[in-house]
């Protein structure tokens, strides 16, 4: 399968506990659902697109 580019699009703090995550995402021939749960489980982003969603932990 196809995939495209990795864009960085910045970073994104968790409003329950404060961890940063950098965030990137990358385009996908098929589309994908799915979600994002930072560690302290609040949800961060859902999608259910070709366009998925990475998140890497800063602090």
């Amino acid at each position: 399968m196809a995939t495209w580019d990795e864009t960085e699009i910045g970073e994104e703090t968790c409003d329950e506990c404060g961890a940063v995550y950098s965030v990137s995402i990358k385009q996908f021939p098929l589309r994908d659902k799915d979600r994002f749960v930072c560690s302290c489980g609040n949800v961060l982003k859902e999608w259910n697109s070709t366009t998925c969603y990475f998140y890497e932990r800063v602090s």
